[in-house]
Formats: structure tokens, sequence, C-alpha cells
């Protein structure tokens, strides 16, 4: 099972980030601006993070396989339309069904660990998942401007179409058919709806999605403005800029293995707090030091440490205290963080975002954010005596 919940994650990995180093080819191409070129980029986290709401509940009733099916063919297709597209209008269409095939394989790879394993196993099994995705964030842009110097941006998307293909004909065979729980699932839609409150009005649910919720708003912010600032203020070109973004893009691997290893020495609370404090010192550094082409990569990297250490945290947590609803669960996740966090992230770069020094106040923000959910989840009464209590057992 972790096999394949790698290989579903990088399909959807892929879509959203191949395209970030030719988006000013495509805005040539295609004669397109630069706000429009980066909407094709957030119409795809709008339409993934819409069909992740249905998804969710799908697979909660039907199982993975059948849904993980259906999603795929959407994706392909919305891939192949990517690639023949000689207007904007047939580019756009690609890339809104790429996002609501996405939430399938998105999805399904976040929740079949969770059903598989339990504990320790579960800990290490989405460890290992957490750095495959850090190690396809890191190649996917440099993947995406090496493909486009050979040929063109539409080679690029013909390459991930194949690849989508394969991943399909591998997910056929190795997912299960079978239901992971037994708990009835309604989808009328007032009682999805319901439960989608329910969620929401949850305190301890809203907390353990701001460890999602604030990273991604910040990589998407970044992810918008970096490629045509960082192009063009130091002359990069396709492959270039692909080639630089590995270095930040590390930090998302780095981050993972910090949070492996601290995890078997440390609890949550301890592991959580320690890397909260890169999100300031990132702020610090676009406030007060140069932007320099190094010191960008810094502080963008020191957030990609901290969006590494928290994933497989996330998942963990939200398997343990949501695994009846697993699906649901991540579904809303995703579903707030690309609809909500992806307007927030192109409103701030259309309204706020003038100067780099900006961002610093982006991500202290986040921070502040984020503080309040550490202090939601491990803060409490209960939680702080079990916290003090698991540190003196470890050092025993």
């Amino acid at each position: 099972m972790l096999i394949i919940a790698m290989l579903l994650l990088s399909s959807s990995q892929l879509a959203s980030q191949i395209f970030f180093p030719v988006l000013p080819q495509i805005a040539t191409d295609l004669q397109m601006s630069q706000g429009l070129s980066q909407m094709m980029i957030t119409g795809y986290f709008i339409c993934l993070g819409l069909s992740q709401l249905v998804v969710g509940p799908l697979r909660d009733k039907y199982g993975d396989r059948q849904v993980f099916l259906a999603g795929q063919l959407v994706f392909v297709v919305g891939s192949i339309c990517c690639a023949l597209a000689t207007n904007t209008e047939c580019f756009a269409l690609g890339r809104l069904l790429q996002g609501l095939g996405a939430a399938a394989p998105l999805l399904i790879s976040r929740t079949i660990l969770g059903a598989v394993y339990r504990g320790s196993q579960l800990r290490e099994a989405l460890g290992c998942l957490a750095m495959v995705a850090s190690c396809v964030a890191i190649l996917a842009p440099w993947f995406g401007g090496v493909l486009a110097s050979w040929a063109d941006w539409q080679f690029v998307a013909w390459a991930l179409s194949a690849y989508l293909m394969i991943v399909a004909l591998i997910g056929y065979w190795l997912l299960p058919t079978e239901l992971s729980s037994n708990v009835a699932v309604s989808l009328y839609p007032h009682h999805i709806f319901k439960q989608y409150l329910a969620l929401l009005s949850a305190p301890k649910f809203v907390a353990i999605a701001l460890f999602k919720w604030t990273p991604t708003f910040i990589y998407m912010t970044t992810q918008l403005y970096f490629p045509f600032v960082l192009q063009q203020q130091f002359a990069l070109s396709e492959a270039q800029f692909g080639s630089v973004m590995m270095l930040p893009m590390a930090g998302l691997l780095v981050g993972s293995l910090l949070s492996r290893k601290l995890q078997r020495h440390l609890n949550m609370a301890w592991v959580t707090g320690m890397f909260w404090p890169l999100l300031v010192l990132s702020g610090v550094c676009y406030m007060f030091m140069s932007f320099t082409l190094l010191n960008a990569l810094f502080a963008y990297g020191l957030v990609m440490v901290m969006f590494g250490g928290y994933f497989a945290i996330y998942i963990q947590m939200l398997s343990e205290h949501f695994c009846e609803h697993a699906g649901s669960a991540n579904a809303l996740i995703g579903a707030c963080e690309l609809l909500l966090f992806t307007v927030l992230a192109v409103a701030c770069n259309s309204y706020f975002i003038d100067v780099p020094s900006d961002m610093a106040w982006i991500t202290w923000f986040m921070a502040v954010l984020l503080g309040w959910a550490w202090l939601t989840l491990f803060l409490s009464k209960w939680s702080w005596h079990r916290f003090l209590l698991d540190k003196r057992a470890r050092s025993m």
C-alpha cells in the first residue's frame, strides 16, 4: 500500500508543480497576461478543492479503487487537453479537468495508509510517504524546466499524461476494492454539509488542519510570486529557474527526515514546537535581509523545512482523531486549503505584495495562527500534563 500511496500522491504533485517553470513560456505562446497565466495555476487548485468535497464522502462510501479510477480518467483527459492546447480556452479547460480529477489520487494517498497501519507502523509509513513527496516536490520544477528546454511546454503536458496513465494501470491492480470502514455514510448533500460543519466547529480539527493550511498558503503565495520576479530580476531561463528552485524545495526532504528522526525520541508536542520558529525566521529574512537570489531561496527554504516536518504529522493526527471519516476530514482540509487559501494567495499577489518585505508580514501572520493551533492541541491541562510526562519518560 505504501508504494501505491506514493504513486498517487506524486500524480497530483506533478500536475500542480511541473508547469511552474514554464508559466512565462505558456503566457507568451497563448498570449496571456501574467495574472491570467497565474489563474491557470490557481484554477487547478480551486477545482481540486471543490472536487475533494465530493470525492471524500464517495471514498468513504464506495472505497478506494472505484473512486480512484473515475478520477484518474478525468485527470488524464485534462492533461491531454493541455498538451493539445493552442489557445487559452483549451488550456484552461485542461487545467480545470486536471483539478477535478486530481482529487481522487490525492485524497486516497492520504487516507489509505491510515486504513492499513496503526501506531509506529503508521508513523514510519507516513514518514516514507513524506520523503517521497518531498523528493517529487524538489524534482518536479527542475524536471518541468528540463523538458521545456528540450522541446516546449506542450511536451511537458504529454509527459505528464503518460505518467498518469501508467499510475492508473498500477492503481487498477493494487488498490483494494473493499471498504476500509463499516460506518454508514450518507451522500445526501444536507448530510454531507452537516458533517463538514461539525468538523469545522471542532477546535481540534481546525488546529490539526492549520499544520497543513499555513505552510501550503505560504507555498502557494511564493510559487505565484517567484517565477516572474526571479526570472525577470535575475535573468533566469525556465531551466535555470527550475534548477534553483530545487534548493528551497530540498527543505521538504530535510524537514521530513528531521521529523521522522525526532518522533523516535520526542512526542508530537515537542516536534511540532521545534519546527515553528523556522516560520518566524523566514519572515526575518524577507524583512531585514537584502533581496538577493540566495537570500530569497533561503527564506523560502526555511518554510519548506517546516512544511516537510509537518506533512506526516498532520496526516497521523487526522488518522488518529478522525479515522471513521478519514476521507471527509481530509477532503475538507484539502478543499479549504485550495479554495480559501488559493484565493488569498492570488489576492496577496495582486493587492498586497509589492516588495519582497511584504512576504514577511504574511509569514508572521501565519506563524501566529500556527501558534494558536499548537496551544489548542498541546497546552490544555490534560495535554500539558501528558507533554511533561512523555518528556520525562523518554529521558529515563
